[in-house]
């Protein structure tokens, strides 16, 4: 009797250790923090349609690395698109970020309404990159345009909060801009 109790008991812990880990992996994985750093060049391409014609719309784009922003390893690249570029308010733009994150679960596309505002102050990250503008956007609303592999067919928001070295962007082919953007996405 003692034996069947003591089985009984070893499995509804296994069964119990069973059903979190699986609650757990379910649950991983909703929320990608995604780094964008490095210096890319700018090149002219098109996104995705913008403005509801259904024909892709101009771009600037820089290449630069996707980082694990928890663990710091190197993921895959990024490319991050600037269009509908306007003059903001105090020195600052305004425009539509469309970013394309290429890693080895399948490619995301997301995009959002985006400010950039000249730093207040003297900003240097830690790796010693000077920082000229401060990067952000967010909102409610879904932000992924597509995805593949594992993003195929996910919906979601998405945060930035970023910053970049436009020191030496003069607007030309070939200027590079210099980003550390954290990325917060949040899969439904």
């Amino acid at each position: 009797m003692k034996v069947k109790s003591v089985i009984m008991f070893c499995i509804s812990i296994c069964l119990c250790f069973s059903f979190s880990s699986n609650a757990e992996g379910k649950a991983r994985g909703k929320t990608l923090v995604l780094n964008l750093v490095g210096s890319g060049q700018m090149y002219p391409d098109k996104v995705p349609d913008i403005d509801g014609d259904e024909v892709d719309d101009d771009a600037i784009c820089f290449d630069v690395d996707l980082v694990n922003a928890t663990n710091g390893q190197v993921i895959g690249t990024a490319t991050d698109c600037l269009s509908e570029v306007s003059d903001g308010v105090n020195g600052g733009v305004a425009l539509v970020g469309t970013s394309f994150f290429y890693m080895h679960q399948g490619m995301l596309i997301t995009r959002g309404k985006t400010t950039v505002q000249p730093t207040n102050h003297d900003i240097v990250t830690p790796s010693g990159q000077m920082i000229t503008h401060i990067t952000g956007a967010a909102g409610s609303d879904n932000a992924i345009l597509d995805g593949t592999g594992r993003f195929a067919g996910r919906t979601g928001t998405v945060r930035l909060s970023g910053m970049v070295d436009m020191s030496n962007f003069a607007g030309n082919e070939g200027d590079p801009i210099a980003f550390d953007c954290l990325f917060v996405i949040t899969l439904d």
